[in-house]
């Protein structure tokens, strides 16, 4: 017995004097960035020793006159892709169904799922990655939709947990990049405009019907919006310029994958700056 304690007592001590596999390594050393292509004991492994991050892409299925219906998808997906790394993050699996308005909903191919459905949804989401041990988690939303039920989703996670959440409209930021690339004002982009369809084309030019684009005209493709006091089902555009001769397409790929890398740069930029925030507010507790 005596003999079979001094084994154990050794294997103890070796076990934890001997560096874990993990010491070190990012996520960019490992066989892959996406979480879902893990077995959950391998997963086990990765969280939250080689990191406690994780990139949430949200959007939904919608009409964006010439450009294609995913783009609410293919632009946070994206955008996760070229960051992952910068950010030492995985990604979660999509949410590629999201809130969509009364009057897009209304065109071929737009589905939406109710509000309140969408909010308890992303909130099962959240509580569930949570719970597998990511303690900062960044939402990239590519849906206006989507942004309010998210961010009460994630509020909620966020007072029950603890967890750390940053969720972004990517439409909503880093304004002087159109400015930089295509040199036009800055401004909030609209909808199926030049900058959501430079964000779709710098992932596949294809996404971008021209055809349809030069056959129906930019003017009756898009429209700005219409003064505050009107309302309108359907719109009479499912492209919405920002403003009066703006937001028309361009079809320069070489600008587009400039404007989506700036984009990604400024997300990963800021998501890093909250985690080192959190982390110094957090510092007491250890």
């Amino acid at each position: 017995m005596n003999k079979f304690k001094a084994i154990s007592a050794f294997l103890i001590i070796l076990f934890l004097t001997v560096p874990s596999f993990s010491q070190g390594k990012k996520v960019k050393d490992l066989k892959f960035h996406h979480m879902q292509n893990y077995c959950w004991m391998r997963l086990a492994t990765i969280i939250p020793e080689i990191t406690d991050r994780i990139i949430l892409p949200i959007g939904t299925v919608e009409a964006h006159g010439a450009v294609a219906i995913g783009a609410d998808n293919f632009i946070p997906n994206n955008l996760a892709e070229l960051i992952w790394d910068k950010c030492n993050a995985l990604i979660a699996p999509p949410i590629n169904h999201g809130f969509t308005g009364q009057s897009i909903s209304q065109f071929p191919g737009s589905i939406t799922v109710r509000e309140d459905i969408f909010e308890e949804y992303i909130y099962d989401v959240l509580k569930d990655l949570v719970r597998t041990g990511f303690k900062n988690i960044l939402i990239i939303n590519g849906h206006g939709g989507n942004t309010e039920p998210a961010k009460r989703a994630m509020g909620r996670v966020h007072t029950e947990t603890g967890a750390h959440f940053m969720i972004v409209d990517w439409w909503k930021i880093a304004f002087q990049t159109a400015t930089e690339v295509y040199g036009r004002k800055a401004t909030q982009s609209g909808h199926g405009d030049m900058e959501e369809a430079a964000l779709v084309m710098s992932y596949d030019p294809a996404l971008v019907d021209k055809e349809m684009y030069r056959k129906l005209g930019k003017d009756n493709v898009g429209k700005k919006g219409v003064e505050a006091g009107i309302s309108l089902l359907p719109s009479w555009a499912t492209t919405r310029y920002p403003d009066e001769g703006e937001g028309y397409l361009d079809f320069d790929i070489k600008k587009a994958k400039k404007y989506t890398l700036k984009k990604a740069d400024y997300i990963a930029n800021v998501f890093l700056e909250a985690v080192k925030r959190w982390e110094m507010m957090e510092a007491w507790k250890k």
